[in-house]
């Protein structure tokens, strides 16, 4: 939704509940203080049963949405995961192509009890492998927990 203004958190979640996406992006002008205005936006991302801090396919969507509006250049959403920078440009036949520079990533060890209870929920099982390696979750923003599992 490129205006925003005006909902609310529970109308933003209702809206992302109706149209059923995993992850539905609500524009609106960036806070007081940020550069660039008209280029600057607050975007925030609603699943159909929770809000969530990034979501890097809807960002893309929004810019290329923004673009058709405002024209291609250079936008910036800020994002519950950090500031996101997007270039939108037009190839020769005036599709818009946009490219992102995404949150950092943050990286974390992953628990053998986090691997045994994934390994449980998907009624796997470890065979042997070779040597160990040390596993790790990581992710650009979301609030899940992704467990890599080995194979």
């Amino acid at each position: 939704m490129l205006d925003a203004a005006g909902l609310d958190d529970a109308d933003m979640l209702a809206v992302a509940a109706e149209v059923g996406h995993p992850e539905t992006a609500f524009l609106s002008e960036a806070p007081a203080g940020l550069t660039d205005a008209g280029r600057t936006f607050t975007i925030r991302y609603f699943s159909p049963k929770r809000e969530v801090p990034f979501c890097g396919h809807a960002t893309v969507a929004s810019a290329v949405a923004l673009a058709e509006r405002i024209g291609p250049g250079g936008l910036v959403f800020e994002t519950k995961a950090g500031t996101v920078p997007v270039d939108v440009a037009a190839d020769d036949d005036g599709v818009l192509w946009a490219t992102l520079t995404s949150v950092d990533p943050y990286v974390e060890p992953v628990g053998e009890l986090d691997v045994a209870q994934a390994l449980d929920a998907l009624r796997w099982r470890i065979r042997p492998p070779g040597p160990p390696r040390p596993l790790s979750a990581r992710t650009c923003g979301s609030s899940a927990r992704p467990v890599p599992l080995p194979c």
